[in-house]
This record gives C-alpha cells, structure tokens and sequence, in this order.
C-alpha cells in the first residue's frame, strides 16, 4: 500500500472512531441517566469523559491530521472546495464546543451533589442538547465529505 492508501485508512477510521463514540455515548448516557438511581451519574460522566479522551481525542486527531496531509497530497485547497471548508470548520466548532462546553458539562456532573435531582436535570439536559447538536453536525460533515457537497 502507498501512502495514500494509508492516510485514507487512517481517515475513514478516524472518523468512524469520532463519529461513533459520540453517537452512542449520547445513546448509553441517555439511557442510564433515566436509571441514575441504579447508576451514579458520577460513573457515566466519568465514563463519558474517559471514551472521549480515548475515541473522540484520537478520532478527531486521526481525522484531521490525515486530512491535512490527503488535502496536501492532492493539491486541493480548502478555500476553493465548499465541501472541504465546510467539513473543516464543522469539525473545528465541534471540537471548539467539546472543549469548553461539553467537557465542563461532564465535570459538573460528576461533581453534582448526590440527591439534588433538579441540578442533575438541568445539568444533563444542557449537556444533551449541545452534544445532539455536534454529532448532527458531524454527520452533516461526514456526509459532506463523502458526497463532496
């Protein structure tokens, strides 16, 4: 295999790693938050926060340094491809909103005092919409870069 072949594997598993992780986070999160009373929301946050450091950090990593390189490869520039711009700045608010809403969101939750149901809510609600909100954009972006629109 040459290179190429190489950075797009490393692209559409990066990628694959990204998107996943953040969809069925939001999944097992949803569901055991509804059972928080059988499952400390502690543990979820905390699990939450280790499968993004591992599977989003390194996804997102994985997926933008082998595009940077694919993009170069190629001699495309992304100010003349709609498509590539928009999948760029997609991913830059995605990861922008993770870092300073989303990770914060997680360690409130995990420091939410035990019993106080209304700030467990609220604090998990907020954290849901902005996380469905980012991997609908993902996917919005995925879609853009396979169909190249």
């Amino acid at each position: 295999m040459d290179r190429i072949e190489w950075l797009r594997i490393i692209h559409v598993t990066s990628a694959v790693l990204m998107v996943g992780n953040v969809t069925v986070t939001g999944l097992w999160a949803g569901y055991l938050f509804r059972r928080h009373s059988l499952v400390p929301i502690r543990i979820v946050a905390g699990a939450i926060m280790w499968a993004d450091l591992w599977f989003t950090l390194l996804g997102g990593t994985g997926l933008l340094v082998s595009g940077i390189l694919l993009t170069s490869a190629h001699g495309y520039h992304a100010m003349e491809l709609p498509w590539l711009m928009r999948g760029i700045v997609i991913l830059a608010v995605t990861l922008l909103l993770w870092l300073f809403w989303l990770l914060p969101a997680q360690r409130r939750m995990q420091r939410a005092i035990m019993g106080d149901e209304s700030q467990l809510r609220r604090l998990f609600l907020r954290w849901s919409v902005v996380s469905w909100i980012s991997t609908a954009a993902l996917f919005w972006a995925l879609w853009g870069m396979v169909a190249r629109r």
